[in-house]
């Protein structure tokens, strides 16, 4: 039995440490980006189960690496879960919404928030 696979983006080095460890601690295996092109160019070449993406990205926003994502067939079926400060009704959140994003966890958030999400979404598919 393989192990889930779960990419980590996140610009913020402490933010995606702190996650990167709650989600190893649970067994995932986890890849780590730090901006929006370079998780692109990680799906692009690696298979994921499931994508904690941050919002509030520099130069490539989140919503548009939902949109990129969600529309290559390669990769549209990778859940993405994504995760911000901004208000749930900022045009940024509504954006990645459209976009394809499955569900919205907003900050601050306890790491341990991003676990059962994870079960949810990767644990029924092995």
């Amino acid at each position: 039995m393989s192990q889930p696979r779960i990419l980590v983006v996140e610009d913020n080095p402490l933010a995606r440490e702190l996650l990167v460890l709650v989600l190893e601690r649970e067994h995932y295996k986890v890849m780590e980006a730090a901006s929006g092109a370079e998780a692109l160019d990680r799906v692009t070449g690696e298979e994921f189960d499931l994508i904690f993406l941050d919002l509030g990205l520099p130069i490539i926003t989140g919503a548009e690496v939902v949109r990129r994502i969600k529309s290559d067939p390669c990769t549209a079926r990778i859940p993405i879960i994504v995760n911000t400060a901004f208000d749930p009704d900022a045009s940024i959140v509504k954006d990645a919404i459209a976009a394809g994003a499955d569900e919205v966890l907003y900050k601050p958030a306890d790491f341990k928030n991003f676990v059962p999400v994870a079960r949810r979404f990767v644990d029924k598919r092995y």
